[in-house]
C-alpha cells in the first residue's frame, strides 16, 4: 500500500484557480513594442474561462494590450493595477456583471470615471441585444458588434483599444440583431467597459 506524503501541498478549487490564472497573466504579457507608445499606459481584464474571453484576451494581446484574468480581482487589483494609477491610465475589460460590479468598488475611491458600458445579452432571444452608453465614440464599437459575428469579442476589444474620448456627453446606442454569436461555452450575458484615470 503506498503511502501519502505529509509534503505534497493541497490546493482546493481557489487556490487551483488563482494558479491559474497568474499562470495565464505571464503568458498573456505584451507581445512587442511596436504599440507600447499607444497602449503602454492600458491594461485589460477578461474572464478567461469562456471563449469569447480569451478572444478578446488574444486580440489585445497582439495590439500590445496586457490583459490579466479576473479570478482573483482583489489580488489583480491591488497587484496590477492600483500601482499604475496616474493620468492618462485606461482600463478595459470583457466580464461578467459581477466583476464589473467589485471593480467599481476599488476603483470608486480612486478617482475612476467609466467613459463606456456596453451590455451584451443573448439569454432571452435567438439573437444578441447590445446596450451601449459612453462618452467616447460608439460607431467603431458597433461596427465591430454588427460585423464581428463569431469574433465579436476580439473586434469589440480593438475597438475598445482605439477608442478617443469625444467629450463628457453620454450617448446610447441599442442594437439587436443575431450577427454577434456567442461562443458555445458563453454565460450569454457579458459586460464591457472602458475606465480612466485623469490627473
Amino acid at each position: 500500500m503506498k503511502r501519502k506524503s505529509r509534503l505534497q501541498p493541497k490546493l482546493d478549487r481557489r487556490e487551483l484557480l488563482a494558479l491559474g490564472g497568474a499562470a495565464a497573466a505571464v503568458f498573456m504579457a505584451p507581445a512587442g513594442a511596436a504599440n507600447a507608445r499607444r497602449t503602454g499606459t492600458m491594461l485589460a481584464l477578461a474572464d478567461l474561462r469562456y471563449s469569447d474571453g480569451l478572444l478578446f484576451a488574444r486580440g489585445l494581446d497582439r495590439l500590445g494590450v496586457r490583459t490579466l484574468p479576473v479570478s482573483n480581482l482583489a489580488r489583480v487589483w491591488f497587484d496590477f493595477i492600483e500601482p499604475r494609477l496616474q493620468g492618462g491610465f485606461r482600463l478595459t475589460g470583457l466580464t461578467l456583471e459581477s466583476d464589473l460590479f467589485v471593480l467599481e468598488r476599488l476603483a470608486g475611491p480612486t478617482g475612476a470615471r467609466t467613459r463606456f458600458l456596453g451590455l451584451h445579452d443573448w439569454r432571452c432571444r435567438p439573437g444578441a441585444a447590445h446596450s451601449l452608453c459612453g462618452s467616447i465614440g460608439l460607431a467603431p464599437i458597433e461596427a465591430a458588434l454588427v460585423g464581428g459575428e463569431d469574433r465579436w469579442a476580439e473586434k469589440l476589444g480593438a475597438a475598445l483599444v482605439a477608442s478617443t474620448e469625444q467629450d463628457e456627453e453620454r450617448r446610447r446606442r441599442n442594437l439587436i440583431g443575431d450577427r454577434a454569436r456567442p461562443a458555445a461555452d458563453s454565460p450569454k450575458f457579458f459586460v464591457s467597459w472602458l475606465m480612466d484615470w485623469r490627473s
